[in-house]
């Protein structure tokens, strides 16, 4: 049900927070992950498992909530995650342990994951087609904003909380609960414009049947696929490196093959059931949809990697602390809230095609800028890539969702969004699985070449810096006493240097700058993907008002206000 001038841009407002909430927690976390370890006394394993289990999560559940909110009402599913992920930043805020941080983070993501999906289906239910470029745009705005605001906002809650006068009032000692303290009056304040400005809507079409087979299937396939590639560069991707092995080989090969098979087995079943299935194939026959969702795994992937190396480099390489790194990329954050809205508009007014090409186009250039880092790089050559880097992404993203779901009825957009999600939250974790294992073979070659140019190092000791770095060094390997490089290099009769340093700086530069001329080879491959994809010329304002009117007669289910 469409929603009146007013009312449809307090809509798109509620889902936007509801957006920047999502995305946001996934960024402030990994700032406070160092002081959360010091203070559970954590192992490496525990602190992956603090981002992973929501990331799982979140994508485990985007199918199935998305579709089950096309049921029981999309405004009751964004109500019910958006309870359910302010509930468990509540828990995450006060939990005692690091199993009950891991466990708090499950009740966040399955609450995030039936927001999302949500969002999209109400921004489409609310706004004609006319009109969904330019809402979609502040949605994608808002959206690759928190990716930026994350770092720094992180940052600055671990370090000093809300100040001492606050958080002594508030009897806080330990200033990192504030990462997830700080969704509690935004979540009670979304949730309270939510019940009174969004209408409910959901999909004539659509039975109340749960396929409950196609969860089980679906769920499985995502879960092995995702624990699969989130777990790669840690078990190994074909030979066991820790943890469970089959016959010396690594279990991961085993999981993504399972999830291969599960995912067939889903298709298969999805096209034998004839009512209410899970995922209807039949959007795939729609050729903007299919495509679309090829160039999100693509997109996802390369700039989700590209995006996960920045601040390794700033921080590994130059040395800038955390909340520094967040603050250089502010200007990636202005050039995307200008684009993306601005993408919006020119899709409304003239498709959308030609947008996302030069967006996709734009974010290969940036690639190609970022390619260029030295030891020496001085932050302020960062701006012009970064600037170019998000005003790609803010012309991409913005029409690339509105045209993959330019031909998908009203009915069915909550399983179609949560389809697309899924999709991007799976290319995303293939992006940084599989450019840290670039980064990383990358940077063990080039080791092996700088090592060679210190001054007066041993060969035993130049084997130490090959396998430390193999080991993953330089970026996530405490340098402890026993095991750490300084201990390894005294038993190989050297001692560290300014020359060891500088060896392994530029080995790390070697491999991001090939990494990221990789990016831009995704990022090119995507926008050949969108050169197929079917134009959808600009409406004018009477032809959208009469298409508009068409979709609520023929595909909407009106439901009262109250209900």
């Amino acid at each position: 049900m469409k929603s009146s001038n007013s009312s449809k841009w307090l809509v798109l407002a509620t889902m936007c927070f509801a957006v920047f909430m999502i995305n946001l927690d996934g960024n402030v976390v990994n700032l406070a992950m160092p002081t959360i370890i010091r203070q559970f006394s954590a192992t490496l394993p525990q602190m992956e498992w603090i981002s992973n289990a929501y990331l799982l999560t979140f994508a485990v559940f985007l199918i199935t909530l998305g579709r089950l909110g096309d049921q029981v009402g999309r405004k009751r599913m964004f109500l019910a995650g958006l309870a359910g992920f302010t509930l468990g930043s509540a828990l995450c805020g006060s939990a005692h342990s690091v199993g009950q941080l891991i466990a708090f983070r499950v009740i966040q993501g399955i609450g995030g994951s039936a927001m999302m999906p949500a969002t999209l289906s109400l921004i489409t239910a609310s706004f004609p087609p006319e009109e969904r470029g330019r809402a979609l745009g502040f949605w994608g705005a808002v959206s690759g904003l928190a990716f930026i605001v994350g770092p720094t906002l992180g940052g600055w809650l671990t370090q000093a909380g809300l100040g001492p006068a606050i958080n002594g009032a508030l009897g806080i000692t330990q200033p990192w609960r504030y990462v997830f303290y700080i969704n509690l009056p935004f979540g009670v304040l979304a949730f309270l414009i939510a019940m009174s400005a969004v209408p409910e809507s959901r999909g004539a079409e659509v039975g109340n049947r749960l396929d409950a087979v196609g969860v089980a299937l679906a769920s499985a396939a995502v879960f092995l696929l995702t624990y699969g590639f989130v777990e790669g560069p840690r078990l190994g991707w074909w030979k066991s490196v820790r943890g469970l092995s089959l016959f010396g080989t690594s279990i991961v090969p085993a999981l993504l093959l399972a999830a291969g098979i599960l995912g067939a087995a889903f298709i298969a079943y999805e096209k034998r059931r004839r009512i209410d299935p899970l995922v209807d194939l039949g959007l795939f026959s729609d050729r903007n949809y299919s495509l679309g969702m090829v160039a999100g795994i693509i997109l996802n992937f390369g700039l989700m990697g590209a995006i996960f190396l920045v601040p390794l480099y700033c921080q590994s390489v130059l040395g800038i602390d955390p909340v520094h790194t967040g603050t250089l990329m502010i200007p990636f954050a202005l050039a995307l809230l200008v684009a993306s809205p601005a993408a919006g508009i020119l899709s409304d007014r003239f498709g959308g095609k030609a947008v996302l090409v030069a967006g996709l186009a734009v974010l290969a250039v940036s690639n190609v800028l970022l390619a260029r880092f030295r030891v020496d790089t001085r932050p302020q050559e960062l701006i012009l890539p970064f600037v170019v880097m998000g005003a790609g992404m803010g012309m991409s993203m913005t029409p690339l969702t509105n045209l993959t779901l330019s031909g998908v009825s009203q009915a069915k957009t909550g399983g179609a969004s949560g389809m697309l999600a899924t999709t991007r939250q799976i290319g995303a974790v293939m992006g940084i699985a599989i450019f840290s294992v670039l980064l990383q073979g990358g940077m063990v070659g080039s080791v092996r070449v700088h090592a060679q140019e210190v001054e007066g190092l041993p060969p035993a000791a130049q084997r130490v810096l090959v396998s430390y770095v193999a080991a993953g060094g330089l970026y996530g390997v405490p340098d402890n006493k026993e095991s750490g490089l300084s201990a390894q290099l005294a038993r190989a009769g050297a001692s560290a240097s300014d020359g060891i340093d500088l060896a392994l700086k530029r080995s790390f530069t070697d491999s991001i700058n090939q990494t990221f001329l990789v990016a831009a080879v995704i990022g090119a491959l995507a926008a050949a993907v969108c050169l197929f994809v079917r134009r959808t010329p600009g409406k004018t304002a009477r032809e959208g008002a009469g298409e508009a009117a068409r979709s609520f007669s023929e595909e909407e289910e009106p439901v009262a206000a109250g209900e």
